[in-house]
């Protein structure tokens, strides 16, 4: 096996710091002689609600090789992709080069003002397809792919042990919106060049045959919207400029306004604006809070929120709650979208509010087509590996599920060398040219608010509220320690009134009484102390009459 990549100029070492083994924040390490290059650094969302916005990914095996990082590529700019670049700069310096496509670029330009780092020494530097670009002892070369955003690429990098392939997210749809297919010629070349590992996307691995093209989306959307009386909702991922420029030939073609509803649908137009990707005319958008105004049937509004994220313009809209539009019984909402795993249930509540208003709704269940994946599925993937021909083989982007079932397909479409790692595990390509794992490195989310970071014992102390309430107690003290007072006990959470929460409250206050009496005056004159004896007092009798173990804190105030 390889040795340690600082001095082993023959091996190649990779390093998933995020992405494998989940869906989202997918950031790799790959480390050679006295370079590392970093492919993609993303984030992910919560699944529970303790005021986190979103996870990026630890970055302390980075730590000890910051001054070795030659640059960060970026192949596309969904957040799974580029959301964490704020957080890494603020880690390791805004003069860190980024490569990325222009819309991609364009997008963490958004991303970096809003976390105030928008200034002229972040090194924004555009990539184009079949051009190449060396980062240290790299040359990488970028490779246009279809997903469901625009300007994706893959990345052909040339290493110390040979070509690496690593796919991004891709689809091969022969219809894009743009014309700009999967560059399928130029993996065939690499193929016969000699592929000497391929790093893939599994994300749609379980599904057959091949993804849906998105113009077939788009004409499924024009049937439904031409047939529409009434105002037109469409749900969709923001990110999706081919589907919104669809949209807005359908809103020009059905005689309707476009209206934009959301932060972040806002935030991809502008951005594919400002680099020539959406050609809107000039009087096609109206701004929300006109939109009101105009007759119903000329309203085709597009809105963010699909996967039910609090705040969200279809939230609102399910809620009667949207601060410029109410939708009336008859409209129609179309959630040209599909259900993020886990996220089944809040999808359902919302689709639940539409039809609780009389809203016409249509959705991936009563019409197949008005979704298009951005990921590859099991023929495309399989086409991949043809094309490719490598000689080894790591399923990336995924659940441990997903990677395993990538890697049976690699290994039954004839491909020698297979491994299947997660985050934290280090992939070695020794000298030999042979896959295999060296030591875990340390990996993990950093949980994120307001641009800032939060740490693991903040969080923990939420879920320990969450789960089991919180108890403040108040108490009067002379400088002796002796009680002045009885004690005042508030809770949250922890007893319902109707369950006799004051007679709890009262026996607590009572314990806690007691226990102060019994303390030696010593230890009732430091408030640490005497602060420990009373939290346990209280978290003791709780327990013991309901079963529950709150959150106790305790004030102290002396006369």
């Amino acid at each position: 096996m390889a040795t340690d990549s600082a001095t082993d100029h023959a091996s190649l070492r990779i390093v998933p710091l995020g992405g494998l083994g989940e869906i989202g924040m997918n950031c790799m390490a790959l480390e050679q002689g006295d370079d590392v290059l970093l492919v993609d650094c993303g984030v992910t969302f919560p699944t529970n609600d303790l005021g986190i916005d979103v996870y990026h990914p630890r970055f302390d095996h980075l730590h000890p090789h910051a001054s070795r990082i030659r640059g960060l590529v970026l192949t596309h700019g969904h957040e799974d992709h580029i959301g964490g670049v704020p957080y890494l700069l603020a880690r390791f310096g805004a003069d860190l080069p980024i490569y990325g496509p222009p819309h991609t670029l364009e997008l963490v330009r958004h991303r970096l003002e809003e976390h105030e780092l928008g200034g002229g020494r972040v090194r924004l530097l555009p990539i184009s397809p079949r051009k190449t670009y060396e980062l240290g002892s790299f040359v990488v070369e970028p490779i246009r792919v279809t997903h469901s955003i625009v300007d994706a690429i893959a990345l052909a990098i040339r290493t110390s042990v040979g070509m690496v392939v690593h796919t991004g997210d891709f689809k091969l749809d022969p219809t894009p919106p743009d014309g700009e297919l999967t560059d399928e010629a130029r993996f065939s070349e690499l193929g016969k060049e000699g592929v000497e590992l391929l790093l893939s996307d599994s994300t749609n691995v379980d599904s057959p045959g091949s993804s849906l093209s998105e113009n077939e989306v788009g004409e499924t959307l024009a049937a439904i919207i031409e047939r529409a009386k009434t105002r037109v909702v469409v749900g969709m991922f923001a990110s999706n400029v081919h589907r919104l420029a669809i949209l807005g030939r359908i809103a020009v073609q059905t005689k309707r306004r476009l209206c934009l509803l959301g932060r972040s649908v806002q935030t991809h137009v502008r951005a594919a604006i400002a680099t020539g990707r959406l050609r809107f005319p000039s009087d096609l958008i109206v701004p929300p809070e006109l939109v009101s105004s105009l007759p119903r049937e000329r309203v085709l509004c597009v809105a963010s929120g699909t996967q039910a994220e609090r705040m969200s313009a279809l939230v609102k809209l399910a809620g009667g709650t949207h601060p410029v539009l109410r939708l009336d019984p008859g409209d129609m909402v179309i959630m040209s979208s599909r259900i993020i795993p886990g996220n089944d249930r809040p999808v359902f509540d919302l689709m639940g509010g539409f039809l609780r208003f009389g809203i016409d709704l249509r959705t991936w269940i009563t019409d197949r087509r008005v979704h298009a994946s951005g990921h590859a599925h099991r023929e495309e993937q399989t086409r991949m590996i043809e094309m490719t021909q490598p000689r080894s083989f790591i399923p990336i982007h995924g659940t441990y599920h997903h990677l395993v079932r990538h890697a049976e397909l690699a290994r039954d479409a004839g491909v020698a060398d297979v491994l299947v790692a997660e985050n934290g595990e280090v992939v070695e390509v020794d000298r030999d040219k042979k896959l295999g794992k060296g030591r875990r490195v340390a990996v993990g989310k950093v949980a994120t608010f307001g641009g800032g970071e939060l740490p693991d014992e903040v969080l923990r102390e939420r879920a320990t509220v969450g789960r089991n309430g919180i108890v403040f107690a108040a108490i009067v003290l002379d400088r002796r320690g002796s009680l002045q007072a009885p004690p005042r006990l508030t809770q949250y959470g922890v007893i319902d009134h109707a369950e006799g929460a004051s007679d709890v409250l009262r026996a607590a206050a009572i314990a806690m009484s007691r226990a102060i009496t019994d303390t030696d005056a010593r230890y009732r004159a430091q408030d640490e102390s005497i602060s420990d004896i009373c939290r346990s007092a209280v978290r003791r009798t709780i327990e013991h009459k309901t079963g529950r173990r709150p959150v106790v804190v305790v004030s102290i105030s002396r006369l």
